[in-house]
């Protein structure tokens, strides 16, 4: 037996009343579930009664057991009922009573947050219009050809954009410190890979010549033992090498592409980059059509949540840093910050993306789109298609979650189309 309250804002308290009699029988059912932990002696374990066990190690030694039974199975019947609370995180519990007339469990459990949906259909929104610079396609010529320059000795002094190759020994007040020491170490002149003031001080030294490189470390400086301090490096010249970068001609674009001239490599990468503009206008007109029927909507993000989607930042945090050899630990160590400091700087991000998803769920509940199971099942054979795979064993490669991925992917592709069919741009 149950009552139900809904108390401010999101939350519920759900009052569990269990009998004397449905309380006995919780604690049998603790019981069969336990009775295999206790040693009692003349019994072997597992066999002894319930009066013995409890005789042995105290009366209420099946409580505990008991109230997990009892509350999860009360509190699953109450939600079945109770179709408005719809649960976002444990719920707190309270014993209120329990003496000869059975026992009372208050829950207290937040529940999802009302979402008043604004106006979603007869939106007029800003339409992202951007016309490709021809200084792009310039940029990625560029690009193409540093990846090809060649780097040949020069018997002459340093210069910005050479590439030298350098020996060094850093210290402060005159004493080396850890990390500051290194041979044959190859340097570009002008990538700021450095210290400030380092690279700049390296211009005009000859091959063999030594040259004390005096330095400041930024005062944000990722070592704190260093950071602020001012630094003195022995350096040694060791190499020069000139960056010669290749002509701009037919033969350079048919070392590096399938086109026979220039002309026809400059087009093709025109093309290219036309189309990448133009699936990210695409995108950035979508986002816009999303954050204006997200901004005239209401709703009240849960703490909860906010803390969740915080909990998901960090933990993407740390994939992508895993992917480049660092920790969060030193992460947070070298951008001089903690945390705590992390999770309030991403704060705002977080309540706009849990807001941004409650409100299009409301959307899809009241507009019920949904993926039909033949687009579900023809997606899966487009990919199975895709990787070359036979279907049947492709569908029984994934999981549930992967196919939870593309039916969610689906659905908001269907939100998306929704909401350009029943809104517009400005031409």
């Amino acid at each position: 037996m149950y009552t139900s309250e809904k108390l401010e804002k999101n939350k519920y308290q759900i009052k569990i009343k269990i009998s004397p009699e449905e309380w006995e029988g919780f604690v049998e059912q603790a019981y069969e579930e336990e009775k295999g932990k206790y040693s009692v002696q003349g019994f072997r374990k597992g066999k002894a009664p319930r009066k013995v066990i409890e005789k042995n190690y105290g009366e209420n030694v099946f409580f505990d057991t008991a109230i997990d039974i009892a509350f999860t199975k009360e509190y699953s019947i109450a939600l079945d009922k109770e179709k408005q609370i719809q649960p976002i995180d444990a719920p707190s519990l309270k014993l209120e009573s329990f003496d000869e007339n059975g026992l009372v469990i208050v829950a207290t459990v937040e529940s999802m947050p009302d979402v008043i949906l604004g106006q979603y259909k007869g939106l007029v929104v800003d339409r992202c219009n951007e016309n490709l610079d021809e200084t792009r396609v310039d940029k990625e010529l560029e690009q193409v050809r540093e990846r090809q320059a060649r780097f040949v000795t020069v018997e002459r002094e340093a210069q910005m954009g050479d590439v030298v190759v350098i020996d060094f020994s850093g210290s402060i007040d005159g004493k080396k410190f850890e990390g500051g020491t290194a041979e044959n170490q190859r340097l570009e002149l002008g990538s700021k890979t450095f210290i400030d003031n380092f690279e700049e001080q390296v211009v005009g030294m000859k091959v063999g010549e030594r040259k004390d490189v005096k330095v400041t470390f930024p005062k944000d400086y990722g070592a704190s033992e260093l950071a602020g301090k001012n630094a003195v490096f022995d350096v040694l010249l060791v190499k020069v090498e000139e960056k010669q970068l290749p002509e701009l001609n037919d033969e350079f674009a048919a070392n590096v592409s399938e086109f026979e001239t220039l002309q026809e490599y400059r087009d093709d990468i025109r093309k290219h980059l036309e189309e990448s503009l133009k699936e990210h206008m695409e995108r950035h007109n979508e986002n816009n059509l999303i954050e204006a029927v997200v901004k005239g909507s209401s709703v009240e993000v849960p703490e909860c949540l906010i803390e969740r989607q915080l909990d998901m930042f960090v933990r993407d945090l740390e994939t992508r840093l895993s992917f480049q050899g660092m920790t969060l630990e030193n992460y947070l160590s070298w951008t001089n910050t903690t945390l705590e400091k992390l999770r309030e700087e991403n704060r705002d991000k977080a309540i706009d993306t849990v807001k941004t998803r409650l409100v299009l769920e409301k959307l899809i509940e009241t507009e019920n789109l949904q993926v039909a199971p033949e687009a579900l099942e023809a997606r899966i054979a487009e990919l199975a298609e895709k990787y070359k795979k036979n279907l049947e064993d492709y569908k029984k490669s994934l999981g549930e979650k992967q196919i939870a991925y593309f039916e969610n992917e689906m659905l908001m592709n269907n939100v998306i189309e929704f909401l350009k069919n029943n809104n517009r741009f400005k031409d």
